[in-house]
């Protein structure tokens, strides 16, 4: 199967991204979202997270809150590494599990980031200025800007992202000029996978 592997820096686009690309009925196996499911009550990340740093994370619905383990996360490197060990097995046995699912002729690996080790048929990078991302994040999160900033020097830099990208979008304009880029891909990898 082609496939696309589409990454991008927090705040970038890359949800958008996947949105489009589910909306043309490609296949979306995105790490995000199998992570956020993984956490929830009932599944198996919930008990050993809620176990690691107790009911404090919990929210009115007993349901782990986003916005407090990601602040455990990116206060403490330790904390961000366990959580790692704790999920990257887990999502990674999640992803190939999809892959054999999908339905569509080719398909997106969507995740914040990867190593060298992955191997892609393209490489589709989203970027934005700094300043648009920490505007975004801020919006998005209700956060302070030092948190936005913490989340923003996390992750690896946007310089070493990119020299992964056999395709790079710089997200710093409309919806409507994304999307038009985002649509150019999609039949550029149309007609790849179509060969």
């Amino acid at each position: 199967m082609f496939t696309v592997g589409l990454t991008g820096g927090v705040a970038a686009g890359k949800s958008t991204a996947t949105n489009f690309f589910i909306g043309k009925d490609i296949a979306v196996i995105d790490a995000d979202v199998i992570s956020r499911n993984l956490q929830l009550k009932g599944e198996a990340g919930y008990s050993k997270i809620v176990e690691k740093f107790s009911s404090d994370i919990l929210d009115a619905n007993n349901e782990i809150d986003r916005k407090k383990i990601r602040a455990i996360a990116f206060s403490d490197p330790n904390n961000k590494k366990w959580l790692e060990e704790l999920m990257h097995p887990m999502i990674k046995d999640e992803v190939i599990k999809q892959f054999e699912e999908a339905k569509s002729s080719w398909a997106i690996y969507s995740a914040p980031l990867w190593s060298d080790k992955n191997i892609f048929n393209r490489t589709l990078v989203i970027d934005a200025p700094i300043a648009v991302q920490l505007e975004r994040i801020i919006k998005r999160d209700g956060c302070t800007e030092q948190v936005a900033q913490q989340m923003i020097e996390n992750q690896i830099s946007s310089q070493e992202r990119n020299c992964y990208a056999s395709d790079l979008i710089i997200n710093d304009a409309s919806l409507e000029v994304f999307q038009n880029k985002l649509e150019f891909y999609y039949k550029l990898y149309n007609d790849l996978a179509n060969e």
